[in-house]
């Protein structure tokens, strides 16, 4: 770390606040004072500086805290920043304790984790204790605010953010002539999509940020507690799910030319998830491609039409691994929300981040950038909710859906049937002009699926 991208300073104020002497790194490349390594006091203390509010910092902070101290210690930091704040001047000491409750508030509101036990209602117990003894005319509004959260968690209750109402006006649905007796190819490609984004647009949702730390999708599940992160989970097998039902509709079909139509129609219903932003299922609508079984199938494949293979080439360039997804990531940096992203390629990221990064520096120090770059990860990933979609569900397509997932077979499974349809060493060459599998993210989806392996 050089003198042109780092400063640093001591925890000291012109008002003579006493504070332990302790040293916090700060990164000015890019222009922008971003905190890129201290100690836990002064990292505290920059979380609560009365001469600067940085909202990037405060969020990160909150977020990742459980990496580097505990709950009740930093209780007893917080409480005693309030207290020590009593040394400096009228106005400095309002605004420090202003900022002490504002952390409380945004913590308890927006970043706690802790689960419903009589710990944690400890926890809330000291903190409303503290908060009711902070009762200063200049502090009496949030005070009172802080005083309501408090006691909806102790309650028990969840703090949900609402979403913004879309303004947009659902598209009529494309219904098939007879919805009691349901045909795949006769399902609109376009309302397939829709519905098949409504289904994963629900388990999304559902997923809080604390699940995407601390590699929680990769822990083992314990008769002791809650299962750890269970709406990643979920999600992840709705994908291995949707990708092994493709496989299966595919070889269930005995006749070349029928299972070419099945993967033109999968073609168009993977083309019209790229215009929903749905890039998930598009993933999981190639992997089902991509598979052993069906990528052997010789035959199947030289029937497909050159139309449905000009559609899939796009397809395929767009979650190529090609320069570390660089196609899909820009893709998605320009994507406005609703959007549902690959799931599997940010658990890499978030493993990547973890691992490669130690959680303090040569000299002792918090390393605040790592968490800086988890944190960064999560928000974006949770940027893609700030809006619903705006669809139509059909129950009949949904039940016919959910009930085509959960009864796909596995690979092996599937495995056997392809050899069955098109013995080894019987057919042509593959004519490499209509299907080139690229290995997309199928590295990434075996790194998200791995937990589910045990």
């Amino acid at each position: 770390m050089n003198q042109q991208d780092a400063k640093h300073r001591k925890d000291s104020n012109s008002d003579h606040i006493e504070s332990p002497v302790d040293e916090i790194v700060f990164d000015h490349s890019g222009g922008y004072e971003a905190v890129k390594a201290g100690s836990l006091a002064s990292l505290v203390e920059n979380l609560t500086r009365h001469d600067k509010l940085d909202a990037l910092f405060n969020r990160t902070f909150l977020m990742t805290y459980s990496y580097f101290t505990s709950t009740a210690t930093l209780i007893d930091l917080l409480t005693a920043r309030f207290d020590r704040s009593a040394l400096g001047s009228d106005q400095t000491k309002s605004l420090i304790r202003l900022r002490v409750i504002n952390v409380l508030k945004q913590w308890l509101e927006h970043f706690w984790i802790e689960p419903h036990s009589p710990e944690t209602d400890q926890h809330l117990e000291r903190i409303r204790k503290f908060a009711s003894g902070a009762t200063s005319s200049s502090e009496t509004s949030a005070v009172q605010q802080l005083l309501g959260i408090i006691q909806r968690r102790l309650a028990g209750l969840t703090i949900m953010k609402v979403s913004r109402p879309s303004i947009s006006n659902p598209p009529k649905p494309i219904l098939p002539r007879k919805l009691d007796k349901l045909q795949f190819l006769k399902i609109d490609a376009r309302e397939f999509a829709r519905q098949l984004t409504i289904m994963e647009a629900h388990l999304f949702r559902k997923i809080r940020p604390n699940e995407l730390l601390k590699k929680a999708w990769q822990k083992k599940e314990s008769f002791a507690g809650p299962a750890p992160a269970p709406n990643i989970r979920a999600l992840i097998r709705y994908s291995n799910q949707l990708s092994n039902w493709v496989g299966a509709l595919i070889l269930a079909e005995s006749d070349y030319k029928k299972r070419a139509q099945i993967i033109g129609h999968l073609v168009n219903i993977a083309n019209s998830c790229v215009e929903l932003q749905n890039y998930s299922a598009v993933v999981s609508i190639l992997s089902g491609f991509q598979s052993a079984p069906i990528y052997r199938l010789t035959r199947t494949w030289a029937m497909v039409t050159e139309k449905s293979c000009n559609l899939l080439r796009p397809l395929q360039n767009l979650t190529s691994c090609t320069q570390n997804y660089a196609a899909y990531r820009e893709t998605l940096n320009m994507a406005v929300p609703p959007c549902i992203p690959f799931l599997g390629l940010y658990l890499k990221d978030l493993t990547f981040i973890e691992d490669g990064n130690q959680a303090l520096t040569p000299d002792g120090l918090i390393n605040f950038h790592k968490y800086t770059m988890l944190a960064a990860s999560v928000h974006e990933l949770q940027r893609f909710k700030e809006a619903p979609y705006s669809l139509f569900p059909v129950p009949e397509l949904q039940e016919y859906l959910a009930s085509q997932l959960q009864s796909a077979v596995g690979l092996d499974e599937m495995w056997d049937r392809s050899c069955e349809l098109e013995p080894r060493g019987r057919g042509e060459m593959r004519p490499r002009d209509f299907y080139t599998p690229t290995g997309g993210m199928t590295t990434s989806m075996v790194i998200a699926c791995m937990v589910l392996d045990d």
